[in-house]
């Protein structure tokens, strides 16, 4: 690190049902602490915590670490922070504070302050003398947003590849039953609408400081945003007029945003309004860029797990509602996914849950594809057990579903979704395994490309895409100029075979007339023309 500072914010990355912030992504939380620093005019750095795996901590008077999962996922690059080095780092500095996920259900040790709720507004209050652990009030959350939209120029991916979390509101529409059983969101209370002035002025302000992709990720159901019927009802009636004036603002004053996706929708306020959602999701696919996703948070398929875990929605209320999204997103967009697709979540290791739970579940998605309904991903995980309730009871179970449903449901959505030939445009290329190079599109749960020969990393590529994987799809950068590929990357081709790539590389046409004296199939040859260029 280049110097000593006051206070040092440790992201250790942060990954909720309403919120992401593992690379390329940075959080909304990450940003008001950084804020609140700004604000006491505090001599302060922010490092990820990959940083910090490979160079360690500078000294700091006070670290601030925030971070951690609710339900844990696999991640391509950045890999959210673990207990031991939390752990590790509690023992750095002469003040060590803690907040997120890991503070509330992981096991941390040797830190001064392990904060439950939000950590800015208690070392706000722990400088003046105060220990007071509260959520932000809407106040000071829009001053620290605002404030604190510099710590992006600090982020390793920043300007690009990076993606700004944006948060529409905080808590459940459903926080005075509970919410669902496995949730964090309800522990924020009623939600509490951010105003689209102070939304839009929050993007305009990382938009000027060099940041062009957003993922308005950080609620529990874009659909109820400024919904009518909040504390009354579990399914608010939604406006669209709101919704619309929200994104005209963004776009007015941002008109060169990249990215634009969002994350989460509540089936059940779909189902229960489909009327006013699909008016909402018009303006949605109007407003925002190809690739997006809604997540439903269905969870289970299953009645008694669905009642004894309050969950938010049952099976005939998700299916209405992905249909709804087909219906209004599924047109491909410029970029070569659909426009706006329905994704699914399941949990394992609900309260009541049993062998015939899953097969429920993959009776549901055999039902999804068997009609055409297009899913772009399923996201099946385990409940983090922060509680006795949830115990993995049905392993085998659970094992043999994910097998079921990788194998007979998401190749073949798959396939539906991108077929053989699709291009896929702006892969930006992240990582490297052996000669293999893999890539995604930037925005919210992008796909996996594959491309079987090295390709120089960090750089965008278009893809065409020639096969499917169970969750990602094999693809050579498109178009390639067929007089100075590699062999790697002509043995790649479908169909070409490994003599007829050695032959083109060792002569180099300059001419598809000189092409087709190598390559004496006419099926092969006009294969051949789909992905190269003379």
């Amino acid at each position: 690190m280049d110097r000593d500072h006051d206070v040092l914010i440790v992201d250790g990355y942060v990954d909720e049902p309403s919120t992401l912030g593992v690379p390329p992504y940075i959080a909304p939380q990450v940003r008001m602490l950084a804020g609140c620093l700004e604000e006491l005019e505090l001599d302060w750095d922010y490092i990820t915590v990959d940083e910090y795996r490979r160079e360690g901590l500078s000294k700091a008077n006070k670290i601030l670490v925030y971070g951690g999962v609710t339900v844990p996922g696999n991640y391509l690059r950045g890999r959210p922070i673990s207990e031991r080095e939390a752990n590790e780092i509690g023992r750095a500095g002469e003040e060590t504070f803690i907040a997120g996920p890991l503070a509330k259900y992981g096991n941390v040790e040797n830190f001064d302050h392990v904060v439950k709720k939000d950590l800015p507004v208690y070392f706000y209050n722990h400088l003046s003398g105060r220990e007071e652990e509260r959520w932000t009030n809407r106040k000071e959350m829009e001053r620290w947003l605002k404030k604190g939209s510099v710590v992006v120029k600090k982020h390793p991916d920043f300007p690009d590849p990076l993606i700004v979390e944006i948060s529409l509101y905080r808590g459940c529409v459903r926080y005075f039953t509970g919410g669902c059983s496995f949730c964090s969101e309800p522990h924020y209370g009623k939600p509490r609408f951010r105003k689209q002035k102070d939304i839009v002025t929050e993007i305009k302000e990382l938009y000027e400081k060099g940041v062009r992709k957003f993922r308005i990720g950080g609620q529990s159901c874009t659909i109820s945003y400024m919904a009518e019927g909040i504390g009354d009802t579990e399914t608010p009636r939604p406006q669209p007029r709101e919704v619309k004036k929200l994104f005209e603002g963004i776009w007015k004053n941002c008109p060169d945003i990249e990215v634009l996706h969002l994350d989460n929708a509540n089936p059940s306020v779909v189902s229960n309004w489909p009327d006013e959602s699909e008016r909402v999701l018009r303006i949605l696919v109007e407003n925002t860029t190809p690739g997006n996703v809604l997540a439903l948070g269905m969870e289970s398929s299953d009645p008694r797990v669905i009642e004894e875990n309050n969950l938010n929605s049952n099976p005939d209320e998700v299916y209405m509602a992905m249909e709804l999204i087909n219906k209004v997103g599924r047109k491909r967009g410029e970029n070569g996914m659909p426009k706006l697709l329905p994704g699914l979540n399941f949990l394992a290791g609900l309260k009541k849950e049993s062998s015939q739970t899953y097969k429920k579940n993959l009776s549901f998605l055999e039902k999804v594809l068997k009609n055409d309904i297009l899913v772009r991903r399923i996201n099946i995980r385990q409940v983090l057990s922060h509680t006795e309730d949830f115990e993995m009871n049905h392993k085998d179970d659970f094992k043999k579903f994910k097998e079921n449903v990788r194998k007979k449901i998401d190749r073949p959505m798959l396939r539906k979704i991108i077929p053989r030939g699709t291009v896929l445009k702006d892969v930006y290329m992240e990582k490297r395994d052996g000669n293999k190079t893999f890539g995604r599109q930037i925005g919210t749960y992008p796909l996996l490309v594959g491309i079987e020969y090295p390709v120089e990393l960090g750089k965008y590529k278009n893809i065409v895409v020639t096969d499917h994987g169970f969750r990602s799809v094999t693809g050579l950068a498109h178009p390639f100029k067929l007089g100075n590929a590699s062999y790697e990357e002509l043995k790649a081709v479908p169909g070409l075979g490994e003599r007829r790539a050695a032959k083109i590389f060792r002569e180099q046409p300059d001419s598809w007339e000189e092409a087709s004296e190598i390559i004496d199939d006419k099926v092969t040859l006009e294969k051949l023309k789909k992905y190269a260029e003379i």
